[in-house]
């Protein structure tokens, strides 16, 4: 279930509206003055005919434009499952978790080695997916290497829609791709126009930093704008490398380069639905690894967090994400650090948790962990109420000096609610642990991702479903197969 806020969450504001309005500005400069390069003839002509400055394919954009496709999108997006049940909504105060894409390497959840990811292991996240509570949406967190390539996605979806019900964020190869996305979400859906009412998959594109829009990007772009499917078009700017070393201007940068998708986007079909943000992160020198861990990935979320409040859109997030490479104390510190800034910024759909390695290897464990980290910054996010109720003076004077208060029934109504219990980690005191064999958090997750691989069996598609998906995935082949 989405974090909503309540009246008596905790509040955390990182940048003045000043700051935000500034940031903005310096975007609107890069736009206007220095400009990005788009290789999609269809949005240059759009850009052109709305009065953008074009040279070949240098686009530069006026402000106004700008400000203009920023009021066009929409301010709330509401997303379906598989059923057609409005069950996720992106708007201010609510946040929502779930997974990422594309990872190229998995733990095998039966002898803990890293190996490449098999379409086996995406069917077994959708398994996972379906069972975590705290997760609003499923992403493979994969990349399968054991089907076609160019159609992974597609397979990606077919695991995903077959073993799960939950809202979907995906990626595409490309125009072709996307559209065959399109289709098979439509097959659950009802239809094209159920698709549009009530979407039940979200698209991740992102363009080239810096300030480079590829042709498949931008076509992906306007087909979900066509169709009413909600994207985001998230910078993955590297700070110190495809961005400044500081953490604004790189900022800047991926800012203006979300806002350019944002104008192209809105001029294809005015109203879309548009998720703001980007994927920030930093250039760790000495490794030349793009940090997925430390404490400036959520330092530059929060302010995404921030700009989206700014822009009154919907926000892309991450968290959960590590750069550890087992489920060790830097995982866990590094993962929860992220969930809690993602809660605390305020950004509604918050992607990539289950990573591990900066972005590389899938982990059912670390999806298990994260979710229990999740249920812990939500209760730290419900705050402590204050009332007459809450304060219990009554019953503090009744108890009185060396009472207690176990067999009270204020205690039986609340100690539910007020005290958060984990699944995973440990509260058994010392006895309890060295009895039941000295596990560790690690440990029970382990078992419990083995338990529920070999017990739990969701719902799945049904066999029509299945014929129509099997069907565009093999029109699909017939078509890569003449390239």
């Amino acid at each position: 279930m989405s974090l909503k806020f309540s009246q008596n969450a905790p509040s955390f504001s990182l940048w003045t509206e000043d700051q935000l309005h500034a940031l903005h500005l310096a975007s609107l400069e890069i736009l206007e003055q220095t400009g990005v390069t788009i290789y999609e003839q269809e949005a240059i002509k759009l850009l052109k005919d709305a009065g953008a400055y074009v040279d070949g394919n240098l686009v530069k954009f006026p402000a106004w434009l700008v400000e203009w496709a920023i009021a066009s999108a929409p301010e709330k997006i509401t997303m379906g499952n598989r059923d057609g049940e409005r069950t996720m909504r992106l708007e201010a105060g609510v946040v929502s978790y779930g997974m990422g894409t594309d990872l190229p390497y998995f733990v095998d959840p039966t002898t803990k080695r890293i190996r490449s990811t098999t379409i086996e292991d995406i069917e077994n996240v959708a398994k996972i997916g379906e069972y975590v509570a705290n997760y609003d949406f499923v992403a493979c967190n994969g990349l399968a290497r054991d089907v076609t390539t160019r159609l992974a996605d597609l397979y990606h979806f077919k695991a995903l829609r077959t073993y799960c019900k939950k809202p979907m964020l995906t990626t595409a190869t490309d125009y072709d791709n996307m559209k065959a996305l399109i289709d098979m979400a439509a097959v659950s859906a009802g239809g094209y126009e159920e698709l549009r009412r009530t979407p039940t998959m979200i698209l991740y594109a992102e363009p080239i930093s810096p300030l480079v829009n590829s042709k498949e990007a931008v076509q992906k772009l306007l087909l979900c704008a066509e169709y009413g499917i909600p994207v985001t078009y998230a910078s993955g700017v590297i700070a110190g490398a495809t961005g400044p070393a500081t953490i604004a201007g790189s900022l800047a940068v991926g800012n203006a380069e979300g806002l350019a998708g944002l104008v192209m986007h809105q001029l294809k079909r005015k109203g879309s639905p548009f998720i703001y943000g980007l994927v920030f992160s930093v250039m760790d020198m000495h490794t030349t690894i793009s940090c997925y861990g430390g404490p400036e990935l959520p330092l530059g979320h929060t302010i995404v967090g921030q700009l989206g409040k700014f822009y009154k859109l919907p926000t892309y997030g991450t968290s959960g994400a590590t750069d550890a490479l087992t489920l060790d104390a830097q995982a866990g510190m590094e993962s929860i650090f992220s969930i809690m800034c993602a809660a605390l910024g305020g950004t509604n759909l918050v992607h990539d948790n289950g990573y591990l390695g900066a972005g590389l290897v899938g982990s059912l464990s670390k999806i298990l962990l994260d979710d229990e980290s999740i249920a812990f910054v939500k209760r730290f996010m419900m705050g402590a109420e204050l009332s007459e109720e809450t304060l219990a003076l009554d019953l503090i004077h009744k108890v009185g000096p060396g009472g207690n208060f176990l067999a009270e029934d204020h205690t039986a109504k609340y100690y539910k609610t007020e005290t958060w219990y984990p699944r995973f980690f440990n509260r058994k005191s010392m006895e309890g642990w060295l009895r039941e064999g000295c596990l560790t958090t690690e440990q029970r997750i382990d078992g419990k991702v083995c338990e529920l691989l070999e017990s739990y069996q969701p719902e799945i598609i049904s066999a029509a479903q299945l014929t129509s998906l099997d069907e565009i995935i093999a029109e699909h082949e017939r078509r890569v197969s003449k390239l």
